[in-house]
């Protein structure tokens, strides 16, 4: 079964896990176990930068910190943002995607 993918239009509102749970496979204190071909499912798009991975200890409505800290790691050492902060994926997503808003900043 593939995993659900869902879509949003702005990555920078969705809001994001203040720290892993639990049960997070990426880096919780008992992560849920998953087989390495289910492991790789996942973290195949966050190394790809394709998607984020949703919580599943938040019903789907936040980001994993868990994957999101993964995806940071990686996307730095890629030289994709300027620091594994959320703070810079937000800044490339702005610059990238939204570059329109930065040339409304700059006239005020």
């Amino acid at each position: 079964m593939e995993p659900q993918v869902k879509h949003f239009q702005d990555l920078r509102q969705m809001p994001v896990q203040d720290k892993p749970c639990r049960t997070c496979p990426f880096a919780g204190k008992e992560p849920i176990p998953l087989e390495p071909s289910r492991y790789a499912q996942y973290l195949m798009p966050l190394v790809k930068g394709s998607s984020q991975h949703l919580c599943h200890s938040a019903n789907d409505q936040k980001v994993c910190r868990g994957a999101r800290e993964i995806q940071l790691r990686i996307l730095y050492l890629k030289g994709a943002i300027e620091a594994p902060t959320d703070e810079a994926f937000n800044k490339a997503i702005t610059q990238e995607l939204f570059p329109h808003e930065l040339e409304i900043e700059s006239e005020q």
